[in-house]
């Protein structure tokens, strides 16, 4: 569905007083990729496995202790599906790591890295969990924000149950998106970084055991996305 589809059925669901907060929610909706597990159509990449990482980039720890490759995904591919939303590197790969082992207690247990060209696959260092490779496929979606949203503290002030109401019905004609590149963070992420963007959010998969933790995402600076920098990665938990 796109925006101007959303809008029309938004104004055939809600009252005519309410088109003001429909403005300004669609205003705000971000251009993202959905990722899909699917072994048909062109790969973006793959859901865990083995990354391809050069023998002389070092394999990415936290504390002495190696990380766990969770998502690595076809930059070339992304750069065609978001178009110039997409202001990282066009080719090459993003290999995103995580710590497995304290999940949802260090939010700095995350690195992201980008890999020019090919490279063979890297067996993981012993002890490292590694997840069943799924592959993944990307298609356009857009993403819209949730109540907690800075941007519409001054429409919740102003109109909260009619705020609520049109969130309520977008939500119902959006469908979710388990795992998406760039867009809007969802409201249940610890801890908040409102200041921060997310670069991928992704939901557990075969292999993985979050417990409580439903979603990871992880989150960069709006202006190291525009300048390619992606040393100050931050990681944050979404808990059911």
């Amino acid at each position: 569905m796109d925006l101007d589809e959303l809008r029309a059925a938004l104004d055939n669901s809600l009252p005519p007083q309410l088109a003001p907060i429909v403005d300004t929610v669609l205003s705000l909706a971000c251009p993202s990729a959905q990722l899909t597990v699917n072994d048909a159509g062109p790969h973006a990449g793959a859901y865990g496995g083995l990354p391809a990482l050069p023998a002389d980039v070092e394999w990415p720890h936290r504390s002495g202790q190696p990380l766990t490759l969770l998502a690595q995904l076809d930059c070339a591919v992304l750069s065609g599906v978001l178009g110039p939303a997409w202001t990282l590197p066009d080719q090459g790969t993003l290999l995103f790591f995580y710590d497995d082992a304290t999940l949802g207690a260090d939010e700095q247990a995350a690195r992201v890295v980008h890999v020019n060209g090919h490279a063979p696959m890297r067996q993981a260092p012993a002890d490292t969990v590694v997840i069943p490779q799924l592959p993944l496929t990307a298609t356009p979606c857009w993403s819209l924000p949730e109540m907690g949203a800075g941007e519409l503290s001054s429409s919740m002030t102003a109109d909260p149950l009619g705020t609520l109401d049109v969130l309520s019905r977008i939500s119902d004609l959006v469908p979710h998106t388990p795992h998406q590149v760039l867009g809007w963070l969802g409201d249940g992420y610890y801890p908040p970084h409102p200041q921060l963007r997310p670069l991928l959010q992704v939901e557990a998969e075969q292999g993985t055991a979050w417990g409580e933790c439903v979603r990871i995402a992880f989150l960069v600076p709006d202006e190291d996305l525009q300048q390619t920098h992606l040393d100050r990665v931050r990681i944050a938990y979404e808990v059911a």
